[in-house]
């Protein structure tokens, strides 16, 4: 019993390859299967850690502090929350391939039980002003 590949998902599998950009590591004999593992044992596929243990590196190089994931349904977008290293929350989000950074408020504004909403508010915030032209 043979799958047949139509037209429909040739177009999707086209629409995420144009979508995404490709990166092709090397590492020692040995690291893959440690750290498929280790990805799986995160609940997470070995693409989702690898891209997730890459853009915490870069926020520690940095100084930032990964503090909450944020997803917005209406448009479609995601972006991280982050606590710069002078005191004030970041929104790091791509937009149409472009990855954009937009500095908030202070941290100490935000009460700790409302983080998650408040990331998801900001992301939304920060793309409407986007679309609309604002700052």
């Amino acid at each position: 019993m043979g799958a047949t590949y139509t037209k429909a998902q040739r177009e999707a599998s086209l629409r995420y390859v144009n979508s995404t950009d490709q990166i092709r590591v090397r590492t020692e004999k040995g690291n893959l299967d440690f750290i498929k593992s280790h990805a799986d044992e995160m609940g997470e596929s070995f693409g989702e850690f690898v891209n997730r243990a890459i853009m915490e590196a870069i926020y520690r190089d940095r100084g930032e502090t990964l503090v909450e994931q944020a997803k917005s349904e209406e448009y479609g977008i995601k972006g991280n929350l982050l606590a710069s290293k002078d005191g004030y929350y970041e929104i790091d989000y791509m937009v149409d391939g472009e990855r954009l950074i937009t500095r908030l408020d202070p941290v100490k504004k935000v009460p700790a039980a409302f983080l998650a909403d408040y990331a998801w508010m900001m992301l939304e915030n920060v793309y409407e002003d986007r679309l609309l032209g604002g700052e």
